[in-house]
């Protein structure tokens, strides 16, 4: 049961890895990040399991909570800037001129 786990977890790392490498825009590059953040902390959360460890459950436990708040500062950096420049795609802030 271990391994099948840890399969999907490295499945959605490689996942988070190609959306980074292959985003245009900032919301597939944002989700393809919190992906490799998730698969991280399967990874820990799962050998823990696996080893019996405790402590290694509650620094997982912490980095959800701290992912979920860098969720939402990304998710309102992204509205900010969409916000000021209309540009879904980081490509298109250089080309812009701003007034």
């Amino acid at each position: 049961m271990f391994e099948s786990e840890m399969i999907f977890a490295f499945a959605l790392f490689a996942l988070g890895v190609y959306g980074v490498g292959s985003g245009r825009d900032f919301l597939r590059i944002f989700f393809s990040l919190e992906m490799l953040l998730n698969a991280v902390i399967l990874m820990l959360a799962l050998s823990a399991r696996h080893l019996g460890l405790a402590q290694n459950i509650q620094l997982a436990y912490l980095i959800i909570v701290l992912a979920t708040l860098e969720a939402a500062a990304g998710l309102l950096i992204f509205g900010a800037t969409h916000r000021l420049t209309k540009a879904l795609r980081p490509d298109d802030l250089a080309t812009e001129e701003r007034a």
